[in-house]
């Protein structure tokens, strides 16, 4: 019957005389569960109303409760922190089991812990699982809620090695770290015949002719403080490549001046970004010197490394591990101490309960900023900054303690994360802190190498050579892809005789147009993801993250690129983390693509968010939908309150951009009509009378303005933008920040202009609906003709666009083209709410998430 009504469609339409494959997206909503944070976030439903929050800054649910069915097996048990909430220094006791009265002889009960966590390791059957955890407290025992989730056969098995387990496998001789659990002799045997052999031995040789750093290692003036950070960090890769290069040669004379560099890092600090990498450094360095250090030597070694372990273990177990974004902590924190207790495990008593915490940590909350279908909720631009703990940390569990990190889901599909979300020779999606600066998608490059190898992942190992390859000029010498292959993870090479060729790595041959990463709230549609030469991008975020530590206020955002060159894009610089213009012009929704309420953003923190309703990727037209009703709120969150006082900026005033809006609802509908149009289609109400803007920027400025229309020259594009609204709108530019960006750290050689602008409402409105039309091409004479049939009907080429802008009729857009039918909302046979369906002429049926 329905097939008939699609028939009968068609006929009516004349635009079909084939065979059709539909694709239809009935949506079933579901309850939101409030264990919302899983490992395998496979959906996030509609909700009535919305929760106030997806993700808490600091747990206080339980995870995983309320029947949730979890998405690996064995799944990681989470609970709040009394250190956190009630300031209390206290154990606690976990019990698991498939009877919920938790008998005896039927229930594993834990051993007292500090940790807010649990992991049983091993697989559990399939069924439904009981579990609660009682809080002691000196004496007092507080019997715990008891909590229950589901395990299904389709759930990812993980299992891993407990702490005794781990513990056995390590080996007991030094060294164990820089050669990763192999046999130094036989490393030293084969690395002769590699080829980054001599390099490494050259580069060792470089670093003893270099002059040692003896100064400060910050600076309260933030210019010094950056260009200081520089130099340690040089100093840093200093140390490590003299180390790698005295472990393949044996000269005596590195040994002297790796004791000197070391007696050096031993006044440097041990915590935090620098003091992470000063650790490991040292660790690494005890490891590999141990039977050439005289005892007296060693003590001061180890007694630096032990302090920086107790410091730990005081501040961080039954509290970091409730905290949701803890940037440096995740970033270097967790893999600078997991390798000092490792490299010491044999020497100090505080190595084993790191060691373990650390461990037990890593697999309770990895990916701490995505679930396991993969992404990372800060996007590319800060997404390199992870690397010790995404990789290098991983790399030692594996290859040392026998655990394979590197099959957890999320490792899957990280290829798929950068080659949708950074395609090489393209533009990144400019998501989050560093979008500015890390610019083009040339990144990755030792992720994708040691992800490709371990897993053998033929996508990864192809984005490599692809990096590899970008931009190869004929002329280049005969062994060009050996001399850029050989910065890329040398050491890693080495030790693992790799030997990689341009030749032997294939593109994939099927790739879709376009991804989703619901977990983490981010869509990326293109027409062509592997040439960027020939590609048009369409990035879109709408995260239930929110817009916490180096995320940005920008739920339904969208950053559009064409040919590797930004079109509409992100603005601001990255002064700081967090000064006027970072907070205000920057990080604020006034620096993306996206709308303000009264001249008011999104809220900073977990509960500015957002999430993906919908999403198609079909063969000409793909599309997404977010919703981002519930992120235009005042801002609660602690930590951007004082960061906003601080730099003069009142939360609560209006005239900052923050506030509550009486937001009800915002939903973006983003089409992609290939491969040169894309609409946008706002839904708006507020509970009061609003203003209401559309924003867009540019790095350019645009041509031809007039009250709903500009033009846009690019190098290689030539674009033409119209917003249409039900009320009335006017367009206005601008190439002023709201709070100028000032270079405070020296990072920048320029701060050039970029283009705001601005579609606002002429009259106060409680609905508001935007209907915004981008086409695109290498000249004007190559972009379709547009058309104004009437109010709500657009003709663009040979394409008609039906859009309802009235407010008093349900929300609804239709486009049709010689070959495709899509619908939002409403068919010409009869409405259907919140139903999204795409008519393909010769197509394959599409999946609907």
């Amino acid at each position: 019957m329905i097939l008939m009504k699609y028939l009968g469609l068609n006929k009516k339409c004349g635009l079909f005389i084939l065979l059709f494959s539909i694709s239809v997206c009935c949506f079933s909503f579901q309850k939101l569960n409030r264990d919302i944070n899983n490992n395998d976030l496979k959906e996030i439903e509609e909700h009535n109303p919305l929760p106030e929050t997806i993700y808490e800054e600091w747990r206080i649910s339980p995870k995983p409760a309320n029947d949730v069915i979890v998405g690996q097996n064995p799944t990681a048990l989470l609970w709040k922190s009394e250190k956190h909430w009630n300031n209390k220094e206290v154990t606690y006791k976990v019990y698991l089991s498939q009877d919920k009265n938790f008998s005896k002889e039927n229930t594993f009960v834990s051993s007292e812990q500090k940790y807010c966590f649990f992991n049983p390791h091993k697989k559990l059957a399939s069924g439904k699982w009981f579990w609660r955890y009682d809080i002691i407290d000196e004496d007092v025992i507080i019997v715990g809620k008891v909590n229950s989730f589901i395990v299904d056969q389709n759930s990812m098995i993980f299992e891993t090695p407990n702490i005794t387990e781990l513990l056995s496998r390590i080996p007991k001789s030094h060294p164990r770290i820089i050669n990763q659990g192999k046999n130094i002799d036989s490393i030293r045997l084969k690395a002769k015949s590699h080829r980054i052999y001599k390099t490494l031995i050259d580069l060792g040789l470089k670093v003893m002719k270099s002059e040692i750093y003896r100064g400060p290692v910050d600076d309260p003036d933030p210019a010094k403080g950056k260009a200081i950070s520089i130099i340690t960090s040089k100093e840093i890769g200093y140390f490590n490549r003299l180390l790698e290069a005295y472990v393949l040669s044996g000269d005596k004379n590195m040994l002297d001046n790796l004791l000197e560099r070391t007696e050096v890092f031993l006044g440097w600090p041990t915590d935090d970004l620098l003091g992470s990498q000063v650790l490991m450094s040292l660790s690494t360095g005890y490891d590999v010197l141990y039977d050439e250090l005289s005892d007296v030597f060693k003590k001061k070694m180890l007694a630096v490394i032990k302090n920086q372990l107790v410091h730990g273990l005081k501040k961080w177990p039954g509290l970091m591990e409730t905290r949701q974004v803890e940037n440096h902590f995740w970033q270097m924190e967790v893999a600078g101490n997991f390798t000092a207790a490792l490299a010491t495990i044999k020497d100090l008593d505080e190595s084993r309960e790191m060691l373990e915490y650390m461990y037990e940590l890593f697999l309770a909350r990895f990916p701490n900023l995505a679930n396991q279908e993969g992404g990372w909720a800060e996007g590319i631009g800060y997404f390199g900054v992870n690397k010790s703990s995404i990789i290098d940390m991983p790399l030692l569990l594996k290859k040392v303690c026998g655990v394979d990190i590197f099959k957890m889901n999320w490792y899957k599909n990280l290829a798929d994360y950068y080659i949708y979300f950074a395609p090489v020779g393209g533009r990144i999606s400019g998501f989050g802190d560093m979008h500015d600066r890390v610019v083009d998608g040339n990144v990755g490059h030792s992720m994708m190498m040691i992800v490709g190898y371990e897993n053998e992942d033929k996508k990864a190992l192809y984005r490599l050579g692809a990096l590899l390859t970008w931009n190869k000029t004929t002329n280049e010498k005969e062994n060009w892809f050996e001399d850029k292959l050989e910065s890329i993870e040398p050491w890693y090479q080495i030790i693992n005789s790799i030997q990689l060729d341009s030749t032997i790595v294939e593109k994939p041959k099927k790739m879709p147009s376009s991804k989703l990463f619901k977990g983490v709230g981010i869509a990326a549609l293109h027409t062509n993801v592997l040439e960027s030469e020939v590609n048009t991008a369409v990035y879109f975020r709408s995260s239930p993250f929110g817009a916490k530590g180096h995320m940005h206020a920008n739920q339904n955002c969208f950053n559009l690129s064409r040919k590797g060159e930004p079109v509409f894009y992100s603005t601001g610089y990255y002064t700081t983390f967090a000064d006027p213009h970072s907070l205000t012009s920057y990080r604020h929704t006034r620096a993306h693509n996206d709308i303000l309420v009264n001249g008011m953003g999104q809220a900073f923190g977990h509960e500015g968010y957002g999430w993906i309703k919908r999403f198609i990727d079909g063969k000409r037209i793909s599309y997404v939908c977010g919703d981002a009703s519930k992120a235009y709120r005042p801002i609660v969150d602690k930590q951007f309150i004082e960061l906003n006082m601080q730099n003069g900026i009142n939360p609560d005033e209006l005239k900052s951009g923050f506030g509550d809006a009486k937001l009800k609802t915002f939903e973006r509908h983003l089409i992609f009509v290939k491969p040169n149009i894309v609409i946008t289609y706002d839904v708006l109400e507020s509970e009061n009378e609003s203003d209401w803007s559309l924003l867009l920027h540019c790095m350019k400025e645009p041509k031809e303005i007039t009250d709903n229309s500009l033009k846009l020259v690019l190098d290689k594009s030539y674009v033409e933008a119209s917003v249409f609204g039900s009320s009335a709108t006017k367009l206005l530019i601008t190439d002023q920040f709201y709070s100028p960006a000032i270079d405070i750290k020296k990072k920048y050689k320029s701060l050039p202009n970029q283009y705001h602008i601005t579609s606002k409402t002429i009259e106060k409105t409680k609905k508001m609906r935007f209907l915004t039309i981008i086409r695109l091409g290498d000249k004007s004479s190559e972009i379709s003709n547009f058309k104004v049939v009437n109010e709500s009907v657009f003709q663009l080429g040979d394409i008609v666009l039906k859009a309802e802008l009235n407010v008093d009729k349900s929300p609804s857009i239709s486009i049709i083209t010689d070959q495709d039918a899509f619908y939002i909302n409403k068919l010409p046979e009869g409405t259907y709410e919140n139903k999204v369906v795409l008519i393909e002429k010769n197509g394959s049926k599409k999946k609907m998430y």
